[in-house]
């Protein structure tokens, strides 16, 4: 043997057991769980105080930062987040739950959520399926994709207040986009809906933050169906 023959490099799928690409390289940034470097820093305009810098926040009159969090802060006693219910893997199945995030991420795409992350949008709207599926008890496709991308401690996004209350319209819509069974329904938003709130750069969690139940959202659309001509 050749003491000198370089030695084997296992390959991502090697050392992930995650295919690659079709037709792309083993190794390097086409393997297909590879994300965009740059995904976590372009999905928002960060608060400038998230990132401990005194003065004003987002542009167009967004929440003012400030490097230490506010009177009334959450910071410290952020809501419960539930385990998502078994049954939403069980009876949606990971295509479904990755559908049901393609249509809330169409909806948001050309929002002014979306905007700064330009060419890296996919990168994102992967990141957040992932993390989903793996949430609801799927396969550690979140931890093993993306772990170094922390968004928002760990989390694959980060939010503003405004951002969130257009993230969660634009979820309640894409529920009715994927025809999601009421039951199903309510599952998924009692697990979203204070997920919203963990979402949130700390400084922009307070407690007058508003918050929406279930029920309290469906009331709103009992009666919104179109009348008969």
């Amino acid at each position: 043997m050749n003491a000198s023959a370089p030695q084997h490099t296992a390959t991502p799928h090697e050392r992930t057991g995650l295919p690659a690409t079709p037709g792309a390289a083993a190794e390097g940034p086409s393997a297909r769980y590879s994300p965009c470097s740059r995904a976590s820093y372009q999905t928002l305009v960060w608060p400038r105080g998230a990132a401990g810098t005194a003065g004003s926040g987002r542009g167009g009159g967004g929440w003012q930062g400030d490097p230490d969090p506010p009177a009334g802060s959450l910071h410290q006693r952020l809501p419960q987040l539930p385990q998502p219910p078994h049954r939403l893997l069980a009876l949606c199945n990971e295509e479904g739950l990755r559908r049901l995030v393609a249509l809330h991420m169409a909806r948001l795409r050309n929002t002014p959520l979306f905007a700064p992350a330009g060419p890296c949008f996919d990168c994102v709207a992967q990141r957040v399926a992932d993390f989903v599926v793996e949430s609801c008890g799927g396969p550690l496709y979140y931890s093993q994709r993306h772990s170094r991308l922390q968004a928002g401690y760990g989390l694959p996004l980060l939010l503003d207040p405004p951002g969130r209350e257009l993230w969660l319209v634009q979820l309640w819509h894409a529920m009715d986009d994927a025809g999601l069974a009421p039951g199903l329904r309510a599952d998924y938003w009692n697990w979203a809906e204070p997920l919203s709130v963990h979402l949130l750069a700390p400084q922009a969690r307070h407690a007058g933050l508003s918050r929406y139940p279930y029920d309290t959202v469906r009331s709103w659309f009992l009666n919104t169906a179109p009348l008969d001509a």
